[in-house]
């Protein structure tokens, strides 16, 4: 019996199919390991990801568990996104036979194959209606504070900045898709892991440029490391790879953002940020959110993940990787 997250039998079925078909034995251990083997006798063992759906940003986005290392089962993936898990190391096997298994003197790589056809009534994605732009402002809110999922309608509105017709059609949504579950008279969070990363993926999409309003440029951008009193006292927060860099030291951040509900004149004028037409490295985004409690200069960590990962630098991705098996708010909700 398959033991995976999304458990989709019929997908892992079909997938072990092409494995077969490759000549490869497969053997599922526990806890959603399998080990596959060569005709020639050479194994490795792998920790399955099932996923039904991977778009490029997808695989751009998505954190698998480093060790054992990831074998992704999916339904197809176009050559773009397959080059993409390539670049990460992340080997791979969808319904249509397209292969990626790497291991010692281990290569099997099978590109091209066409994309099953989908049946008619197909399914659409579990909880898609809480993915939009507005859904997504009520989903980082549950994602920073786990707490807020048992908070009143009202309340959730407030802190996400959304209408409260908008925070019952997401919860709504969220519980009928598995995210959100009942214990007793109290709303918990679930599957955390696998929703932070369709957030993350989302975000990259949907929310992330919505939300400029301005390019600046700064000659020496040390200087916000020592306005932590300004900033809180304009409104503004920090995030991007400056916020990530106070959570992974090994992180030099080659750009600054700043997170406020209009532009900080103030602080645009104290610290002489000139006005960028593009390139800038100071950019100034809405803040959509209110905190429950008091507010902390830097973003929750939700939000420095899902920036380091829509930037699209690799280096950014790869702190992104480092913060979230570092960072205790990113820990919990991989463990919800």
């Amino acid at each position: 019996m398959f033991n995976l997250n999304e458990h989709d039998d019929s997908l892992n079925a079909e997938v072990c199919s092409r494995l077969q078909e490759l000549g490869l034995r497969s053997e599922m251990l526990a806890d959603a390991l399998m080990r596959l083997t060569t005709r020639s006798g050479a194994a490795r063992t792998y920790r399955v990801e099932t996923r039904r759906r991977m778009s490029a940003e997808l695989a751009t986005a998505v954190h698998f568990p480093s060790s054992p290392s990831p074998l992704l089962f999916t339904t197809y993936l176009s050559e773009p996104v397959a080059e993409r898990l390539r670049a990460r190391g992340i080997d791979y096997v969808d319904t249509a036979g397209n292969t990626h298994l790497a291991w010692d003197d281990v290569l099997i790589d099978v590109r091209g194959r066409r994309k099953p056809a989908v049946p008619t009534g197909h399914a659409s994605p579990r909880g898609a209606g809480a993915f939009g732009r507005a859904g997504l402002q009520v989903l980082f809110v549950l994602l920073s504070w786990p707490e807020a999922a048992d908070f009143p309608y009202r309340r959730l509105a407030e802190m996400s900045g959304v209408s409260l017709g908008t925070v019952k059609t997401v919860v709504d949504e969220l519980t009928r898709a598995g995210y959100l579950y009942e214990r007793g008279s109290e709303r918990r969070l679930a599957r955390g892991a696998e929703l932070l990363d369709r957030w993350s993926e989302a975000y990259s999409i949907t929310l992330d440029a919505s939300l400029a309003l301005g390019e600046f440029a700064a000659a020496d951008l040390s200087w916000w490391r020592d306005a932590e009193a300004d900033l809180l006292s304009s409104g503004v927060q920090v995030g991007g790879e400056a916020g990530a860099s106070l959570i992974d030291p090994h992180l030099r951040p080659a750009s600054l953002t700043l997170y406020a509900t209009g532009l900080p004149a103030q602080v645009i004028g104290r610290h002489r940020l000139a006005r960028a037409e593009s390139g800038g490295n100071v950019h100034i985004r809405s803040r959509f959110w209110r905190a429950p409690g008091p507010e902390s200069w830097i973003v929750p960590s939700p939000l420095i993940y899902a920036d380091l990962l829509a930037s699209g630098d690799p280096r950014q991705r790869e702190h992104g990787d480092r913060i979230r098996s570092g960072d205790d708010r990113l820990k919990r909700i991989d463990r919800t």
